[in-house]
């Protein structure tokens, strides 16, 4: 730690479910409570896969919530972003759920006065900004991170007919040109989101996502298709949402099949989640259409990716955008062949335009089968692969975040 460096830093989640941004802010706190930061971790709600991977020496504060109402009131009160939060409130003809919390934060920030106060995802980044605005000057500097392609997301929305992003954009707009700094996790997604909120290029800073070296545990994946020798296993990781685009990989893998036999894995998953759960039921319902339910396995949700990375023949990623895309870099540490799509966000940037993986285009089922075949019929350098991966070590992001902070 410098001596101008943050003494105490405060990380902001939603929740604490399997997600990219959550594991990428719980490996910061992990990164600054190991330079001997003070570190706060503040979660809205202690609920997701990763409740039981908080870091160790990371003070876990669980913000106790009032009404939406309550919250609403104070922010208008506190004045900044009123109109677009008004604004918000009439298009989407609710108020944000997470305003209940405003309060807390508030508080917070008052009684802790942390030097930083750093969020990663739209509702948590509003709230930061909210709340350092009606806790008055607490010395805090709040900074906001982008870890999406947003024009994606709003675009998607729009033509879903769920448009809660696109609702959000003025009220986005407003928070993120208030904070001290935006945090991309990507060129691209720093380019979307420089266009798309009417940012100056200079708010913003690219800083990659940390993926730990030493995630693997060694031990085997608990699932038979890796305790004898049988096809190659083809491995997919991440919730079970349109973004991930799974129907167009299924898709890809029965293309596949008609060449040569294989199996596909897919990893994640939250069947709490309406939502995720009727994909799985849309999934096994398209599987069965392929004539290839017994050659799909959806195990759920997985702490250990790196083992089954490990053990499995290709990672593919099918994903319509990301912002970074983590999985990537599991996948290369790992030393397991990547096929992705060339889609919107960090998978060209980590692959180093194909590179280190066959990209192909988005939504093309026919190019993605071709490079499963092509990849799965070489050997890949894995060493090669590896060191790839290290360039996206945890203290590479620390440093950069520390530096920021400073």
């Amino acid at each position: 730690m410098s001596p101008s460096a943050p003494k105490r830093i405060a990380f902001l989640l939603d929740n604490l479910r399997g997600g990219g941004a959550e594991r990428v802010v719980l490996s910061l706190a992990a990164g600054f409570a190991a330079r001997d930061y003070a570190v706060d971790l503040l979660v809205c709600e202690l609920r997701g896969e990763l409740r039981g991977r908080l870091p160790a020496g990371v003070n876990v504060v669980q913000l106790t919530a009032r009404s939406s109402l309550t919250g609403f009131c104070a922010a208008l009160a506190g004045g900044g972003a009123a109109r677009p939060l008004l604004g918000f409130a009439v298009r989407a003809r609710k108020l944000p759920g997470n305003l209940a919390f405003l309060r807390a934060v508030a508080d917070y920030l008052r009684t802790r006065r942390p030097d930083v106060l750093f969020s990663a995802l739209p509702k948590a980044n509003v709230l930061a900004v909210l709340a350092r605005r009606l806790a008055g000057d607490t010395g805090t500097r709040v900074f906001v991170g982008v870890h999406n392609a947003l024009s994606e997301r709003a675009a998607r929305g729009r033509a879903s007919g769920r448009g809660q992003l696109r609702n959000m954009l003025p009220l986005l707009r407003a928070c993120y040109a208030a904070a001290d700094g935006v945090i991309a996790v990507s060129r691209g997604v720093a380019e979307d989101t420089v266009a798309l909120l009417d940012l100056p290029p200079a708010r913003l800073r690219v800083i990659y996502n940390p993926v730990s070296v030493d995630a693997a545990t060694g031990a085997a994946p608990d699932h038979p298709w890796f305790a004898a020798p049988g096809p190659p296993v083809v491995l997919a990781i991440g919730r079970l949402v349109p973004q991930k685009n799974f129907h167009l990989l299924l898709r890809a893998i029965a293309l596949v099949r008609e060449r040569r036999e294989v199996r596909l894995m897919i990893l994640g998953g939250d069947d709490a989640d309406p939502a995720q759960a009727a994909c799985r039921i849309s999934l096994e319902e398209l599987a069965a259409a392929l004539h290839m339910a017994d050659a799909l396995a959806m195990p759920g949700f997985r702490p250990n990716t790196q083992d089954y990375l490990g053990a499995a023949d290709l990672f593919v990623l099918s994903s319509n955008y990301e912002g970074f895309g983590l999985v990537l870099v599991e996948a290369l540490l790992a030393g397991c062949p990547v096929v992705s799509t060339d889609c919107p966000g960090g998978p060209a940037e980590i692959l180093e335009g194909g590179r280190y993986g066959r990209l192909v285009p988005v939504n093309d089922a026919e190019a993605l089968a071709a490079a499963i075949v092509e990849a799965l019929g070489e050997e890949p350098d894995r060493a090669a692969l590896r060191a790839r991966a290290a360039d996206f070590a945890p203290h590479h992001a620390v440093a950069a975040y520390e530096a920021l902070f400073a």
